[in-house]
């Protein structure tokens, strides 16, 4: 049985999903508890580690596969990647021409910090600034940040590291999509709107 157990969310600490292994493992509450184990689950894509004493017992009673809750019963046994299966990608980001970035290719894929099943990587190549912007990452991270969500503006691809190529490969489109374009868009939307119910 367990008296410690790595606890954390990844909403506040991307570390709890992508680097377990490195955080602390911290004494449960209720050591007083009869089942004194570990839990490591997703909810929304989120990843949260603690001790099974803080879940209710619906959740518990649920909590016994390996791709949404899974409990285990020594100290620290949760601070493995969750899901064991989780995609991972190279992440990184600089300028499109001599950044770490867009010249390393051999760099270590790391665990994708928001899971998602199906999950695939992305590279973003963007000409839109003077020395350009190179991304490479997990694309639900792109899809937060509104980049990515149309095809052809990003190369994607599925496999570990998977997105590895040169920066200069012509497999990788010329981004067209950028969080200021829609907001641009948003905003001639909703001029185009106002316009049209004044009329």
């Amino acid at each position: 049985f367990t008296d410690s157990c790595v606890q954390c969310d990844s909403g506040s600490d991307v570390k709890c999903a992508t680097d377990p292994i490195n955080l602390p493992q911290l004494a449960c509450a209720n050591n007083s508890n009869t089942d004194r184990r570990c839990y490591s689950r997703v909810v929304n894509g989120f990843t949260l580690r603690g001790c099974v004493g803080e879940l209710n017992n619906k959740t518990l009673a649920s909590c016994n596969n390996e791709m949404e809750c899974d409990t285990c019963g020594f100290d620290g046994c949760n601070r493995q990647i969750f899901p064991m299966h989780r995609a991972q990608c190279l992440q990184c980001s600089g300028n499109s021409s001599n950044s770490s970035c867009a010249i390393e290719v051999y760099a270590m894929s790391k665990a994708c910090p928001i899971y998602k099943l199906g999950e695939k990587c992305y590279i973003r190549n963007s000409r839109r600034v003077a020395n350009g912007s190179f991304q490479r990452g997990c694309l639900s991270s792109a899809h937060a940040n509104k980049q990515c969500v149309k095809d052809g503006n990003c190369y994607t691809c599925e496999g570990r590291g998977c997105n590895f190529l040169q920066a200069n490969d012509t497999l990788i489109p010329q981004a067209r999509d950028s969080a200021v374009s829609v907001m641009l868009s948003a905003g001639l939307l909703l001029s185009t709107l106002l316009a049209n119910s004044l009329l």
